[in-house]
């Protein structure tokens, strides 16, 4: 986030093209201006895969310009992060990551950012669960 003027450079120097880009002040989704910049690569994988699957895709797909990469993380103007979305339909549940899954976070000194949300189910029709 925060470098729109690195966006064309990041697909240059890596080859990957972001899954989204934005700049700040670009209508979002629902009309109102973005309030940062943002290039961002989401996973291919399906939703239902595993936290650590996802961790892993990133970086493989990163690993090879981690010098890049860890230069943007360095740079004071710009925000590197990353971030992972958990949801569950059940009051007892939870994730695991495996080490190897964390090597990303290590190389680039960036922390991993986990938003969990729980959505309890729904009613079935007749109102009993």
């Amino acid at each position: 986030m925060c470098a729109p003027d690195r966006h064309d450079e990041i697909e240059r120097v890596t080859g990957l093209t972001a899954t989204h880009r934005h700049q700040h002040g670009e209508p979002s989704f629902f009309g109102e201006p973005w309030p940062n910049d943002l290039w961002a690569l989401e996973s291919p994988l399906p939703p239902g895969a595993a936290l650590s699957d996802h961790l892993c895709w990133l970086w493989e797909q990163v690993r090879p310009h981690q010098a890049y990469v860890r230069s943007l993380v360095d740079d004071d103007g710009i925000d590197v992060d990353l971030f992972l979305g958990y949801r569950s339909n059940c009051g007892e549940c939870g994730f695991e990551i495996c080490p190897d899954a964390l090597a990303i976070t290590q190389a680039l000194g960036i922390p991993l950012e986990v938003s969990v949300i729980f959505s309890p189910p729904e009613a079935s029709p007749s109102g009993r669960s």
